[in-house]
């Protein structure tokens, strides 16, 4: 996740700007996980599944990214339909299992396992893009994974199933983010990518969703479109602040989503914040700004 400034235009960009859309981006993806865990655990309306959430979130960023589509006059194309799908399969499982997850622990524990999965990206680039690892990016990977195992298993007993599920859908999302850096080669503009991301992954997760289907009440139907909308708009933040500033300054601001669901955890759900959990959140945020320092350096 590395960058460096190489024109007038990104060395003048307000990287404190890009700081502040950092920031609403990650409280809007916190926001994301607060409203499916409500939509799970909450009795108001039809008891509702992780995959019909899941394929709501997908369908309806579809919808809310046309109009700024028809605003930007593109016309979405692509050359490369299964090289999309398959980074929407990632996706769509990395999604669906973290709303299983958080069905069941608290929403910062899975948040922060949620963090390690640029440990996985870095894995999975090495292994299918050929890319290389010096010994600082294998440190972090350490490092994090350490991190997991104190949030997943503060007793040192062995993992429980809903942690399984956490580091399933880190494991998911890395590989996402490596075919983010696939697709990147191919020249596709940023909300092009975007919007195909979200129309793959609406049209899988349809197939995964449509058999355990309820209808929804009309209060459920308003928190499912609110879903799609705030990961779109926290998409288009996280793009914006990217093309503004360097990685390495405005990427450690992302961690302030373990603050926002922590609070959303305490404040909605009454979840109780373990200090193992914050031995853990400084572990895995370690790994990643060790993965930033060094992410580009060579052994």
């Amino acid at each position: 996740m590395t960058g460096t400034a190489t024109g007038p235009t990104r060395a003048g960009a307000a990287p404190w700007r890009a700081a502040v859309y950092m920031l609403v981006a990650s409280a809007l993806f916190s926001t994301m996980n607060a409203l499916a865990k409500f939509l799970l655990v909450a009795d108001d309306g039809p008891e509702m599944g992780a995959l019909q959430i899941t394929f709501a979130r997908y369908a309806f960023g579809t919808m809310f990214l046309l109009p700024a589509l028809y605003a930007a006059r593109v016309m979405p194309r692509t050359a490369h339909p299964l090289k999309y799908a398959f980074r929407a399969s990632a996706g769509v499982a990395g999604v669906a299992l973290m709303f299983f997850a958080i069905a069941v622990i608290p929403l910062a524990n899975a948040t922060a396992i949620g963090f390690s999965s640029p440990l996985f990206a870095m894995i999975f680039a090495v292994l299918l893009l050929g890319e290389k690892a010096n010994r600082f990016r294998w440190l972090a990977a350490v490092l994090g994974f350490a991190g997991v195992v104190v949030i997943a298993a503060p007793d040192l007993s062995a993992f429980g199933s809903a942690s399984l599920l956490a580091v399933a859908a880190a494991v998911c999302m890395g590989g996402e983010i490596a075919a983010i850096k696939w697709l990147s080669r191919l020249g596709d503009r940023a909300i092009t990518m975007l919007f195909f991301g979200n129309l793959f992954g609406a049209l899988i997760a349809s197939l995964l969703a449509v058999p355990t289907w309820v209808w929804p009440a009309p209060g459920q139907w308003l928190i499912l479109a609110a879903t799609g909308l705030v990961a779109v708009v926290g998409q288009r933040l996280l793009l914006h602040a990217m093309a503004m500033a360097d990685a390495n300054f405005i990427a450690p601001f992302l961690y302030s989503s373990l603050l926002f669901s922590a609070l959303y955890g305490v404040l909605f759900f009454d979840e109780v914040l373990r200090l193992s959990l914050f031995f853990g959140m400084i572990m895995i945020v370690g790994s990643g700004l060790l993965l930033l320092r060094f992410g580009q350096q060579r052994d």
